[in-house]
């Protein structure tokens, strides 16, 4: 009984397949982005990732609080690196910002109970 209902819905139905498969009538429009002005040398991007990484050995081999210093430079540089024109050096400074944030967080909360919670 559902499989009646999913095949009357629109989006199974064949006239409306057989429509959307005519592309020879739709024109393909040049899709080309010209560079824009702002960019940054890669050398952030990386900047950003090794710090990132830089932060987590920190905070594995030293103190918390020098793990969340060298994190916010890490997503401050981060930050200046997804101005690259490469979508691919801007998604690794997205993941850098990504990884920097959470040793951020996960410290920020670990102290805050420390410090407050067990007061």
């Amino acid at each position: 009984m559902a499989s009646i209902f999913f095949i009357s819905l629109p989006w199974f139905s064949f006239v409306h397949a057989k429509n959307n498969m005519n592309i020879e009538d739709k024109k393909i429009e040049d899709t080309r982005v010209e560079p824009t002005e702002r960019t940054t040398h890669p050398a952030w991007v990386w900047l950003a990732v090794v710090l990132a990484l830089v932060a987590w050995a920190v905070l594995a081999w030293s103190n918390g609080y020098v793990a969340m210093g060298v994190a916010a430079a890490a997503m401050a540089v981060g930050f200046v690196g997804t101005r690259h024109n490469s979508v691919a050096m801007k998604r690794l400074a997205v993941t850098a910002i990504i990884a920097s944030t959470v040793l951020l967080v996960v410290v920020a909360a670990y102290l805050v109970v420390l410090k407050i919670g067990l007061k």
